[in-house]
């Protein structure tokens, strides 16, 4: 089991891969939560909408609405939100290219996959994609 995680994890990025190893590996979370295949079916319908936030965010980092479902496509649910009192929510590791994309996303009340915030991952709160920064790390240039 340790290899087959070891291959989802460096080789199998892709959501629908995730998907079907989360499905054989019994590690899906509770009811609550935002599921990897479900993100995927959203985003390959172009089912998806940004909140206001996620486009201001979007637009200062520089990131097209293409990016975020290319992000959402390939990503994989790094932290999963499902007791958050807007509803259950998630924090996706995407990539667009070799950039990666941090896509915080909800459900809307029609089943639409909701773009929370977007961003790129960087210090001061982010060492990479996937480590979050501790207090007291510096920058490094």
């Amino acid at each position: 089991m340790e290899m087959i995680e070891e291959m989802c994890e460096h080789h199998f990025v892709g959501l629908k891969w995730k998907a079907v190893m989360s499905s054989i590996l019994g590690t899906e979370i509770g009811a609550n939560s935002i599921r990897v295949g479900w993100i995927l079916e959203r985003a390959n319908k172009k089912e998806f909408q940004l909140t206001g936030h996620a486009h201001k965010e979007r637009q200062e980092e520089a990131i097209k609405a293409e990016e975020i479902r290319k992000a959402l496509m390939n990503g994989e649910i790094l932290e999963n939100y499902p007791d958050d009192p807007r509803g259950p929510s998630c924090l996706v590791l995407g990539y667009s290219g070799d950039r990666a994309i941090h896509v915080v996303c909800g459900q809307t009340k029609g089943g639409w996959l909701l773009v929370i915030t977007v961003y790129i991952p960087r210090l001061p709160k982010w060492i990479n994609g996937r480590k979050r920064a501790k207090r007291g790390d510096k920058d490094v240039a």
